[in-house]
């Protein structure tokens, strides 16, 4: 019995070479057993040929247009956009040119309107106010036909500014809304009275109108008294999309302090003094 125990091990001993030698079975040594996760993440390199690498997004960031004064807001695609006039050196230069060039330095049409070279345009006084505390004002302008006085209530009083122009179908209350940065900017700095409310009375400065006039400001005039304030209207909101900034022109009645531009005013002065020399040669 030993003996056919001892023959039966020496032949499995034989068989173990012999499939070792020809590779057909793994030897008898223990191996750890691969674990779940092994035949998850085998599994799952099979099916995707390249492992995926992930990557930081990358943050964009957006930058908006500067608001406040002269600041553009930016709009949605489709929206519609106006224009309005600047405040500083440069659009109170190119606004006196407009101004100079639709009215030819009238304050009313001159010539028939059945004219073929007839041109319509609309002048106003214009003034310019720190206005009460209590103001319910938005900073909106406009004019129509219901704008209330401006009566004397204001912290200052009303002080002559200048004359607006508006031409074609703009009306006197559009040429206003469009202008209104450029009047209040040269308002103060025509008007040492105006400034010294500092930035509170900034935010109260007010715009208003009547009807046109020969009379010129000189910067040693006073604010209107109470009687002359009663003819003063503060405008109130109108709209202004799709009108155009080259039918409106801005005058002031002076220089302020350190400014000095009349080129197209001199030269349409110079134009008229002509035509009356022809007419008097002609005569």
């Amino acid at each position: 019995m030993v003996d056919i125990i001892r023959s039966l091990k020496a032949i499995c001993l034989f068989i173990s070479i012999v499939a070792l030698a020809i590779g057909e079975v793994s030897p008898f040594v223990a191996t750890p057993r691969p674990s779940y996760a092994y035949y998850r993440l085998a599994e799952y390199h099979l099916s995707t040929p390249t492992a995926p690498i992930l990557h930081a997004k990358k943050t964009t960031k957006t930058s908006s247009a500067g608001g406040g004064f002269g600041g553009s807001s930016t709009k949605s695609a489709g929206a519609a956009k106006t224009t309005t006039v600047a405040a500083d050196k440069y659009a109170l230069e190119t606004q006196w040119d407009t101004f100079a060039s639709i009215t030819n330095l009238d304050i009313t049409p001159q010539g028939n309107p059945d004219d073929e070279d007839y041109k319509h345009f609309i002048v106003a006084d214009v003034f310019v106010r720190v206005g009460p505390c209590s103001s319910s004002s938005n900073g909106d302008v406009g004019i129509d036909d219901t704008s209330s006085s401006g009566g004397s209530g204001g912290s200052t009083g009303w002080y002559r500014t200048g004359k607006v122009v508006s031409s074609g179908e703009t009306t006197i209350q559009q040429s206003l809304a469009l202008q209104r940065s450029l009047i209040l900017w040269t308002a103060v700095h025509m008007w040492p009275q105006l400034a010294a409310k500092g930035n509170e009375g900034a935010k109260r400065l007010e715009v208003g109108f009547h009807r046109p006039t020969l009379t010129m400001a000189e910067a040693t005039d006073a604010a209107l008294d109470d009687d002359e304030a009663e003819d003063v209207i503060i405008p109130e909101r109108v709209p202004v999309r799709d009108v155009s900034i080259k039918d409106v022109g801005f005058r002031p009645d002076f220089n302020p302090p350190g400014f000095t531009y009349k080129r197209r005013e001199r030269a349409a002065m110079k134009k008229k003094k002509s035509a009356l020399e022809e007419i008097a040669e002609a005569s």
